[in-house]
């Protein structure tokens, strides 16, 4: 297994490719349950959970206990997750570890609540896309991971605008690597991972690179180095940077995945009107107790969402919870949390089962949360009321592992 599958398995990245569809239309036999405006990806594996194949699907409803196949999905391959922009832009991307088809392609749900292709960009080979942001209708970033590259495209036509290069903020040793994109107060923001040889960070040190969003030009690099945390961001998770209604940037750091002790995963933040980390706040991971959590600490967030008033709800990963399983693409060590983001708190969501790490789609409905599940009673959904706290288990199931959940509504 090379270094960087290895990486890729650390990360439990789940990726799903779109391949070609002749009008890149969904079949015309949806039922009014399986169209609608929700979407979701399901993973069907091997029996190591290390290949296999990834579905994409409009549906119409998550809750009654309906079940799901795949037979009105897209099929996609295997690597990372669909970026869903405020637009309704849909962006799905080659294969994570590369593949034959190096297209990025932009879908939106058309009148009748289908997926329809509305065109793709041919990317560089090998570059791990994996994130789109977008600035406004005629401009949006992709990120190229293993390319230490940025390219700039216009998503009315899907055609190349121009390119930032960040490899010249590669530190002695490690490329850039960068990680997820967020747009705030007109200036891109970039997770620099900073990753040596072995894809990992050596040192509790957290950088970006901030970029004008008006013509491109760079403002500066960040760098932090008192907070105690590293990994900026999650690299396949658009939603691991985000803002909340004080308008504070958080920043969901993923350290070493929990595999290099000292190097550690927690929340950073930058607040409104700064640019610099706010060297007074930080959750560690490694040192915040987890409520409920029989472990007590968890190594990292795979998957988190934000729900307003301070409170994010994640996917927290420790193996300490699949003690007799090493198989990380199979391990039930995935459990659901809900984070207090202003009082530094973790606890576990009461009455959800566990997950691998292929089970770990993540949305809002509502004023439900929703988590998808790979657990070892179904492979479905279940949903947790945000005022209430009340809990739902299995309210849909779905063929394969559940790992993407979007609602438009």
């Amino acid at each position: 297994m090379s270094i960087k599958h290895l990486f890729w398995a650390a990360t439990l990245a789940v990726t799903f490719t779109a391949c070609n569809n002749e009008d890149g239309v969904t079949p015309d036999d949806n039922t009014s349950e399986s169209a609608g405006k929700i979407l979701i990806s399901t993973t069907v594996t091997n029996p190591s959970g290390d290949s296999g194949s990834g579905y994409l699907q409009a549906i119409g409803k998550i809750d009654g206990g309906v079940s799901y196949t795949n037979q009105n999905s897209i099929p996609l391959g295997f690597g990372s997750y669909p970026c869903v922009c405020k637009s309704g832009n849909i962006y799905v991307f080659p294969d994570y570890m590369g593949g034959t088809e190096l297209k990025l392609k932009r879908y939106i749900l058309n009148a009748n609540n289908q997926l329809e292709l509305k065109g793709s960009m041919t990317l560089p080979a090998n570059s791990s896309a994996a994130i789109v942001v977008e600035a406004n209708e005629e401009k949006a970033y992709v990120c190229c991971q293993s390319l230490d590259l940025i390219i700039v495209f216009n998503p009315k036509t899907m055609t190349e605008i121009s390119r930032i290069d960040v490899s010249n903020l590669r530190n002695e040793g490690v490329s850039a690597y960068p990680g997820a994109l967020y747009i705030r107060d007109g200036i891109l923001y970039i997770a620099l991972e900073q990753y040596n040889s072995q894809w990992m960070p050596f040192e509790n040190a957290l950088e970006m690179a901030l970029y004008n969003v008006s013509d491109d030009s760079f403002i500066k690099k960040i760098r932090n180095t008192t907070i105690g945390l590293c990994g900026p961001t999650r690299p396949v998770d658009n939603q691991s940077i985000f803002e909340d209604e004080k308008g504070d940037i958080y920043v969901n750091c993923t350290g070493s995945f929990g595999y290099i002790p000292g190097l550690n995963a927690g929340m950073a933040r930058i607040k409104k009107g700064d640019t610099e980390f706010d060297e007074s706040y930080c959750i560690n991971f490694a040192e915040t107790q987890v409520t409920g959590l029989s472990c007590n600490y968890l190594n990292v967030l795979m998957m988190c969402r934000y729900a307003g008033n301070g409170k994010m709800y994640a996917y927290g990963f420790a193996p300490a919870l699949d003690p007799t399983n090493t198989n990380t693409f199979t391990a039930r060590i995935g459990v659901p949390v809900v984070v207090d983001l202003y009082n530094k708190t973790v606890k576990v969501v009461e009455g959800l089962p566990l997950s691998n790490g292929h089970g770990v789609a993540m949305g809002r409905y509502g004023n439900k949360m929703v988590y998808g599940s790979a657990n070892d009673e179904y492979n479905g959904f279940s949903t947790v009321d945000l005022t209430t706290g009340e809990v739902e288990t299995k309210v849909a199931t779905v063929e394969g592992f559940p790992s993407f959940f979007y609602s438009f509504e």
